[in-house]
């Protein structure tokens, strides 16, 4: 993705789906099923899937996503997390 960065995709995603991502809203943006994805989180296979799984946070019963996490993962800028605490 030419030109695109973590903060960049992070406004993206925030003025579209607020500052947390629903399942639902994930599914979406990673263009997969409902299914397929609560699947892959269930089973991660790869380390994407393992990051946005430890990226998850629950309130109540549902699960969200932080909208700077997502896009840290999907450009792969993962590896800044690293050591990072959960604020």
């Amino acid at each position: 993705m030419y030109g695109v960065n973590s903060q960049s995709l992070e406004k993206q995603l925030i003025d579209r789906y607020g500052p947390l991502m629903s399942q639902p809203q994930l599914a979406e943006f990673l263009d997969r099923s409902l299914k397929g994805l609560r699947f892959a989180m269930c089973h991660p296979k790869d380390e994407k899937t393992r990051l946005l799984k430890e990226a998850a946070t629950r309130v109540g019963r549902r699960v969200y996503y932080p909208a700077g996490a997502v896009a840290r993962i999907v450009l792969g800028e993962h590896a800044e997390m690293e050591g990072v605490a959960d604020d």
